[in-house]
């Protein structure tokens, strides 16, 4: 779906070109017609703001979570998944700056961000009301909660090397990015862990998917609960971008743009990643919390043709 969008995009981008030059050829050659109207082209010295949607990343931030999906169990997928998870480093809205180094050069920056915060909680048995009255069974009447966070952005900075024709203007550059993106996973129960609770009842999601055992000086912890899940960990990216695409000037100081943009290198590195748990010692007879470390700090390189993205964007020249 995807490719099939930018391919429709470029062969419009290329229908268009096709057609200026050949109205702009036609009344070069027939005297009779009347002469083109001023371009209204940004010219040397103009500056621009611009506001750009990325629909490619839109269709990978609504991927994330399948409509209609239980909010608890979304978090917990994303944040159990063994797979260190890289947040959106091309925003899907971002705001760009443009300045015309000359007739048919500029200088362009960009900058946006994405994330999201959720506050998921659930009812749970309350173990205190339980243990004062064994008719309290079942009735939940305290909370757990899962707070799950998220942040992306990145900054593109680059060239651009323009051709106008009449209203249209074609043109290709480069740069370089840096983007970044990660998050963690904090957990706040109801019933607390004590000597005359060692095993808190806790939410199906965390006890099912996300409890997990340890070792702690060698004693075991088998009922270990996370308190805080740091296996997403903030990534920071490098990378080159180019980018070709038209641009409209529909109207004196005003324009809409659509662009491919392709990422063919990117080099990203990941922290150190790890879970803090607390659980019971039976041995000590007492509550130990302990760090499970995920991975040391991460590295990698990818390259290629197949990082495309599509650029939307609507400016205004001053």
């Amino acid at each position: 779906m995807r490719k099939q969008t930018i391919l429709r995009v470029v062969a419009a981008i290329a229908l268009a070109l096709a057609v200026s030059i050949g109205a702009q050829a036609q009344n070069n050659d027939d005297t009779s017609l009347p002469k083109l109207k001023r371009s209204n082209v940004a010219k040397r010295g103009t500056s621009s703001i611009g506001f750009m949607y990325n629909p490619v990343s839109g269709q990978r931030a609504n991927g994330m979570f399948k409509a209609g999906d239980f909010v608890g169990n979304a978090i917990a997928a994303q944040g159990a998944s063994p797979a260190q998870m890289v947040i959106l480093a091309d925003p899907m809205f971002s705001i760009r700056f443009k300045h015309m180094i000359s007739d048919v050069t500029a200088f362009k920056a960009s900058v946006g961000f994405s994330g999201a915060n959720f506050n998921y909680r659930e009812y749970v048995q309350d173990d205190t009301a339980l243990a004062d009255d064994p008719l309290m069974s079942g009735v939940k009447q305290v909370e757990d909660v899962i707070n799950f966070k998220l942040d992306g952005g990145g900054i593109n900075l680059g060239f651009e090397f323009g051709l106008a024709v009449g209203n249209f203007k074609f043109s290709g550059g480069f740069g370089l990015m840096y983007s970044f993106g990660g998050g963690s996973m904090k957990f706040d129960y109801g019933n607390k862990m004590t000597d005359e609770n060692p095993l808190p009842t806790t939410m199906p999601i965390i006890r099912d998917t996300l409890m997990g055992s340890g070792m702690y000086y060698d004693v075991d912890l088998g009922a270990a609960r996370p308190l805080k899940r740091y296996n997403v960990g903030m990534i920071h990216a490098f990378g080159l971008t180019l980018e070709a695409g038209m641009e409209w000037f529909f109207a004196p100081s005003f324009s809409v743009g659509a662009s491919v943009s392709l990422i063919p290198l990117i080099y990203a590195v990941q922290p150190e990643t790890y879970t803090d748990y607390e659980g019971w010692s039976v041995e000590d007879d007492k509550k130990l919390d302990f760090t499970k470390k995920i991975s040391s700090g991460s590295d990698y390189m990818l390259y290629g043709t197949e990082n495309i993205g599509l650029q939307l964007s609507f400016n205004y020249y001053f």
